[in-house]
């Protein structure tokens, strides 16, 4: 009886860890991808990119570890108090990355040139913007869409597309 409890034990914590394990590979490859859009959009060189993904690294961490994932309430706010409290969450939650963006554009700065400097966070803007229709199924792989025909957001001007799995 032991054993196999132990045996299960084993065996939970090892699909616990390989989860974490998916999960970390799943975040880089996103990171890979986010700096493939960067190196693009912004034309850096290959001097500029070295310089600029440990800066971006810092930044996207201080980013997620800031920021409160709110969840969409499945029903609207009952009472005026939690529609406000909501409101505010959203409010500090957008106040933080501001913050965080603040901190970091004289770092960027030292890298960017002054035109790449002012589209990075255009480009950042269109790559969240790009994960979100892909996590709420209007982006490629999910049968809907416009997948990487030459729609909106997909033509030959806008870059190698946004795709984790991109190699």
């Amino acid at each position: 009886m032991k054993t196999t409890l132990i045996s299960i034990l084993v065996l939970l914590s090892s699909l616990v860890a390989f989860g974490q394990d998916k999960k970390e590979d799943v975040n880089n490859r996103f990171f890979d991808a986010k700096i493939r859009e960067f190196v693009y959009h912004l034309n850096l060189t290959d001097e500029q990119k070295a310089k600029f993904v440990p800066i971006y690294k810092r930044y996207n961490d201080e980013m997620k570890a800031s920021v409160v994932k709110l969840k969409k309430p499945v029903k609207k706010a009952e009472s005026s108090e939690e529609a406000a409290a909501l409101a505010k969450a959203r409010i500090e939650n957008k106040q933080k990355a501001q913050n965080i963006r603040l901190k970091y554009v004289d770092e960027f700065a030292t890298v960017l040139e002054p035109k790449q400097l002012d589209r990075l966070f255009e480009v950042e803007s269109q790559i969240q913007k790009k994960l979100k229709a892909r996590k709420d199924g209007h982006g490629r792989g999910h049968g809907r869409g416009r997948g990487r025909g030459n729609g909106p957001g997909n033509g030959p001007d806008n870059g190698p597309g946004f795709e984790p799995n991109d190699r």
